[in-house]
């Protein structure tokens, strides 16, 4: 097949560059001829863009990429498509293709796309179209995906929570979770030769909750490495000078054992003071030498809303079990219910859990305790995680859709007529944000 992979802008991309890059090598690993493009509500596009390139390392895709910027685009794969011979182009490119993925299903309300007439038209070509679902956000934060339901022939859902997510859009659905490429080439080092620390790795967003993980370090007694990585605008609401925000201080009202001398410091100070090592962002062979240096990666995420769909799990647990590290991750997190006993993941069986709700030191004490983990108990967590990892086998995802495409089951369930459906509420408000905010009559 020849598959065209297509992106609206978006910020903060964090791991949908991972998933990018190792999708597109499974569809070449499977004789697919794959095509990637940055569509732009532009007029023109100038060429301007990222200059220093000294952090940036050439990707799968086969440009130049890093974990907090994403790919620095060739202008012949930038289209814009703000006029009708621009449009007009854009449909005579897509319709060289046999299957046209949106990995960003549509448009966001960012202020560039106040306006923004044009965008429906791009879904107005005669292929074979699947919308990448990345979060359960779609009935809150992007129902406008509706617009465009009747050109998709199927939406993939890269976790459970964002696959029940789409119950109630009645198009064909799957989940296919997101691509992680060479498992077999990553696995290394056993317990023996791994430190009692923890790697962390995230985006810093709200929901991600690294703000909990920074409230437990000042009380955790380990002695092992503590690294973080990643960045976002959390860590520079938690870092700022001048701008750190409230949320971001010593409060009794967010951690309730804390020494009264630390009332309205700053969290990030006391972690850094106490042992936290803050990498920034990192490339992907350095994510894969840290977890392979430590027996276990923290995911502080959770989020209520996320867990009333079901599980969440983020793609860097599925990198820490093929890497050799066992994930400590929250309950209404990875396994979206309280008690941890998700439909993937399950607490003690092939994760750590931490109780969403827990307090900064209770949060510490599981981790302190996690440490002394003996190897047996170790390999048999390690074993079962590593058995669920494999769904996520890039080829195994670019395999799903094709299947989808072709009109078969696909996905991990690979259900006959798997198809949501149709929702009067979010055809609505589908329809007032085409009006009122995008200038759709």
């Amino acid at each position: 097949m020849k598959i065209l992979i297509a992106f609206h802008d978006l910020m903060d991309l964090g791991g949908i560059i991972n998933n990018q890059e190792d999708l597109y090598a499974g569809f070449e690993e499977l004789g697919h001829e794959v095509r990637m493009v940055k569509l732009v509500w532009k007029s023109r596009v100038t060429g301007r863009g990222t200059k220093d390139l000294s952090t940036f390392v050439k990707g799968n895709c086969g440009m130049m990429m890093n974990q907090r910027h994403g790919w620095v685009w060739k202008q012949e794969d930038i289209i814009p498509y703000k006029s009708f011979l621009l449009m007009e182009s854009w449909k005579r490119l897509a319709s060289k293709y046999d299957l046209l993925i949106w990995q960003i299903p549509v448009p966001s309300k960012n202020k560039n796309n106040k306006g923004n007439t044009d965008w429906i038209e791009l879904y107005n070509v005669p292929v074979k179209q699947i919308a990448y679902v990345h979060d359960g956000n779609f009935p809150a934060r992007y129902p406008w995906l509706y617009e465009i339901k009747n050109r998709l022939c199927g939406i993939g859902a890269t976790h459970p929570c964002g696959y029940q997510s789409l119950a109630n859009i009645d198009v064909p659905r799957a989940l296919f979770f997101t691509s992680q490429a060479n498992q077999e080439a990553r696995k290394c080092h056993g317990y023996r030769k791994r430190l009692p620390g923890w790697f962390s790795l995230q985006t810093f967003k709200g929901w991600k909750r690294v703000d909990d993980l920074i409230r437990a370090v000042p009380y955790m007694k380990m002695e092992g490495p503590k690294n973080l990585a990643g960045g976002g605008i959390q860590w520079y609401y938690m870092t700022s000078k001048d701008k750190v925000k409230k949320d971001y201080l010593c409060t009794v009202r967010k951690d309730p054992d804390l020494p009264t001398h630390w009332e309205g410091e700053r969290i990030w100070e006391r972690a850094i003071e106490n042992g936290l090592q803050y990498l920034g962002y990192i490339q992907n062979c350095d994510r894969e030498a840290f977890l392979s240096q430590v027996r276990f990666l923290i995911d502080p995420s959770w989020s209520k809303k996320f867990g009333a769909y079901g599980d969440h799990p983020n793609r860097v647990s599925i990198d820490a079990l093929i890497n050799g590290a066992i994930p400590i991750a929250r309950d209404m997190g990875i396994a979206g219910n309280e008690g941890g006993e998700g439909e993937f993941f399950k607490a003690g069986k092939n994760f750590v859990m931490i109780p969403w709700n827990a307090t900064p030191k209770e949060f510490a004490e599981i981790v302190d305790d996690t440490m002394h983990m003996g190897e047996n108990t170790f390999n048999d967590i390690l074993e079962e995680g590593r058995k669920i990892a494999a769904l996520w086998d890039n080829r195994t995802v670019a395999q799903h859709f094709i299947d989808m495409a072709k009109g078969k089951p696909s996905g991990v369930y690979k259900k006959e007529n798997d198809v949501g459906t149709f929702n009067d509420e979010l055809a609505t408000n589908s329809r007032n944000a085409i009006e009122n905010f995008f200038g759709v009559e």
